[in-house]
Parts: structure tokens; sequence; C-alpha cells
């Protein structure tokens, strides 16, 4: 009885054993997919068995990332793999314009034969960082003034930064009065912060030189150098443009004096007349 059940189990693990179908590789066109573009996704399997194999079927789990196909379905058949061939087969996929920059595991599920197995493969969206910095506001008008600068920070890319450190390289331009350093840490997507700086301008329009660190969703770090135009005026110009107000000369002041003794004096004058 031991030797019947024994055998059974060979023979039922026979065509296990003559006809495994394996995922031998994969590939995508492009290797990093922006959200929102179509990605080509290639993979090949492996009958590293004995047997020939029919009516394989390849299917995609995409239920739990953010791709989907795209012209065709998540499924494909091979009529037949002969042993020890390979074969490939094509998904068109598209990732979705909200995707977030990460890698993402993507099951596959091969069935034949009334055998079904599992793999994983990846696929990275990679979207690319992008980091304006823009003048919100500034309490400086004219040379020799001491007050705020704040610097909006706008996330227009399609991944989110993190670990943002933002540094105000010293000039001889202004006098920088606040720490140099700030850490803002993290800017989401459609998204900005504002920082502000309390310096001294030294001349006129002069460029904020800001070193910004941070890094992307998928944790490449960036360094770039940003200049910022300040609008800063001299004493003349911004009195001419009514941004101060101007002060009496003394000759202005003996003037308006002189005119004011004139009309008191002719007031007196008549009164004097009258009476």
């Amino acid at each position: 009885m031991k030797k019947l059940i024994l055998l059974a189990l060979v023979l039922l693990a026979i065509p296990l054993v003559s006809a495994q179908v394996a995922v031998q590789s994969f590939s995508a066109s492009p290797e990093k997919v922006l959200p929102g573009d179509h990605v080509e996704l290639k993979i090949t399997l492996e009958n590293v068995g004995n047997d020939d194999v029919r009516d394989v079927l390849v299917a995609l789990d995409l239920s739990q990332v953010p791709f989907a196909p795209l012209r065709s379905s998540s499924e494909k058949i091979i009529d037949r793999i002969r042993d020890g061939d390979e074969e490939t087969v094509l998904f068109e996929l598209v990732a979705l314009p909200d995707a977030s920059s990460q890698i993402y595991k993507i099951p596959v599920r091969i069935s034949y034969n009334e055998t079904s197995k599992s793999s994983l493969i990846s696929l990275e969206v990679s979207a690319e960082a992008k980091l304006d910095v823009i003048m919100e506001d500034s309490e400086i008008i004219k040379v020799n003034d001491q007050g705020a600068v704040t610097l909006k920070f706008i996330n227009n890319g399609l991944t989110q930064i993190k670990f943002l450190k933002v540094t105000l390289q010293d000039s001889m331009y202004y006098e920088i009065l606040s720490p140099k350093t700030l850490y803002i840490g993290e800017v989401d997507v459609d998204d900005f912060e504002t920082e502000e700086f309390v310096i001294i301008s030294k001349a006129k329009n002069p460029r904020l030189v800001l070193n910004l660190e941070y890094t992307d969703s998928n944790n490449n770090e960036f360094r770039e150098t940003r200049d910022i135009s300040l609008n800063v005026y001299t004493l003349e110009e911004a009195k001419h443009l009514g941004l101060v107000k101007g002060n009496f000369s003394s000759f202005w002041i003996i003037i308006v004096v002189i005119v004011i003794a004139f009309v008191l004096y002719r007031i007196f004058k008549r009164k004097k007349n009258v009476a």
C-alpha cells in the first residue's frame, strides 16, 4: 500500500518536473518612466523542463500599482514553449499621472497545465525634481536699509522634495543678520514653503546667492546655486519714486518761514488800518 501511494506521488510530480516555466528576464523601455508616460514591458519566459508546454497564460496584477494596460489587456497567452526554449511577451503600459516616484513591484502570474505560479518584476517611476525660488516680499527699499526678505520655494515638479536646506552666502553687497542656513524639510508637489532672511543692503540691486540642498522621492541628492535679484534703490531714486518721504532742506524751511511771516504781517497791517 505504501509503495502504491509513493508511486502515485511520483506520477503526480512528473508533469511538474518535466515542464517548468519561469521568468528568465524582463526589461522596460524606457527604464525609468515619467508619470503619465508610456512604457514597453518585455517578459521572457523559459521552459526549463523536458516537455513542451502549451497555452501558457501570463498575467500582470496591476491592482496595487499606478499602471494601466494600453491598447491591450494585462494578460497574454503563449501557444507553446518548447522544452529548453524561451518566448517573450510584450505589454504596453501607461504610468498614471499621479504616480509617485519610486520602484513598484508587479506580480506576474504564470499558468499552464493546471499549474499556477507567481513571480515579481519591478518598474521604476522617476519624475524630475523641479524647485523654483522667487522673491515673495521685501522690507528693504533703499541702500543701507535693514529688513526681512521673504523667499518662496515652489515645487513645480512631479516628485516630492525632501530635506530641503537653504544657505544664504556671504556677500560684500549685503550683511546677513539672521541665521545663514534654514532647514525647510518637505515641499509637496504643487505646493510651496516660505522663509525669510534679515539683511542690510550695502548696494543698489544686490543679488542674493542661495545654496540649495535637497533630495527627491527616490533619495537622489541635488545641490544647486540660485541668484535672486533684490530691488534696492538709492535715496534719490526712492524719493523720486515716492517710496520714501523727502526731508525739507534748510533753504525750503527758511522760505516757508518767510511766507508765513509775510502773511501774518499783511493780516496784522490790514487790521491796524481798519482800526
